[in-house]
């Protein structure tokens, strides 16, 4: 079994400092490091790392950052058949990173913009069982990849970030919805970036009766809750000392995937999960914080 992820691919430019600076300040930071990065990227990385064989779908530019993010595809022993590459430069994305982990983030699509879906990807891979997509990449093309690969058999997840408006037909053909809490309450028509669990419980059951049928508000540091038709589950979050919270919840997502293309169930994707993302934030970087399946089970085994 394997996972096609649909994504982006950036070259992530972090800098890290003391404070992040208010509007029109300017703050003295320490440092300016350059790492591989992108939702999709990311994703597909800790998904691959975390114990599944991996198809990415992207689009880089023809440039040294893309070819710098291409053989670090390689490297990972990610299939890469399915990477375009363009006349237009590659993603990039700026992060500011606080000494308390918290991060901000602007990003540059670039190539991501030119990625299109082709039926080619589910005929050269039917035995992949989940596709990841995320929203750095033009939601149309997003949306044929859901759609497609769920009318395939395909069990669909889709993390909306950035945040977007989606299609009722996107929803519904979305198997599993991860949200955090800023993209939960903008879907559900509200605006809060953060929720107590009665209140994710209440916007996950708003989204459901949107179209999704099982849905994922991660809350950070407060875990995060699941609800689908039949239960809810309430799932803690690993007690760390984050450092650089930029992968947390690609890690999440990208670990969960691979949960559910090996048949796990539920609440133990929810905690192998869990702990992916709790790992990578006390690592600074993106992929480079990505761990191991290894290290996701002895976080796990830690604990119990």
């Amino acid at each position: 079994m394997a996972v096609l992820v649909f994504g982006s691919l950036n070259l992530d430019l972090v800098t890290y400092a003391n404070k992040l600076p208010t509007m029109g300040q300017t703050v003295i930071g320490e440092k300016l490091l350059r790492f591989p990065g992108g939702k999709g990227f990311n994703q597909a990385i800790a998904a691959k790392r975390s114990g599944a064989e991996v198809v990415m779908i992207g689009c880089l530019g023809g440039d040294s950052d893309g070819d710098f993010l291409f053989d670090i595809l390689k490297s990972e022993k990610i299939e890469a058949k399915f990477i375009t590459r363009s006349s237009v430069q590659t993603g990039i994305a700026v992060i500011d990173v606080a000494q308390s982990g918290e991060n901000r983030i602007v990003i540059i699509p670039g190539a991501n913009n030119e990625l299109v879906f082709s039926d080619e990807i589910l005929s050269n891979n039917p035995g992949a069982n989940v596709a990841l997509a995320q929203l750095e990449v033009p939601l149309v093309e997003v949306e044929k990849f859901i759609i497609k690969c769920k009318a395939a058999g395909k069990i669909t997840i889709l993390n909306p970030a950035p945040i977007q408006i989606l299609s009722e037909q996107l929803l519904k053909n979305t198997d599993y919805l991860i949200a955090n809490e800023t993209e939960g309450s903008f879907l559900a028509g509200q605006q809060a970036e953060q929720l107590s669990k009665d209140e994710a419980i209440a916007i996950a059951k708003q989204l459901q009766k949107t179209g999704a049928s099982k849905v994922i508000i991660t809350l950070g540091a407060n875990g995060s809750i699941y609800l689908d038709q039949s239960k809810q589950i309430y799932t803690p979050a690993f007690k760390v000392n984050a450092v650089d919270t930029t992968a947390a919840g690609d890690s999440f997502c990208g670990a969960f995937a691979t949960a559910i293309s090996e048949g796990i169930d539920i609440e133990a994707a929810l905690k192998f999960a869990s702990a992916a993302g709790a790992i990578t934030a006390t690592r600074a970087g993106a992929v480079p914080s990505l761990p191991s399946k290894q290290e996701i089970l002895s976080m796990i085994a830690s604990v119990e």
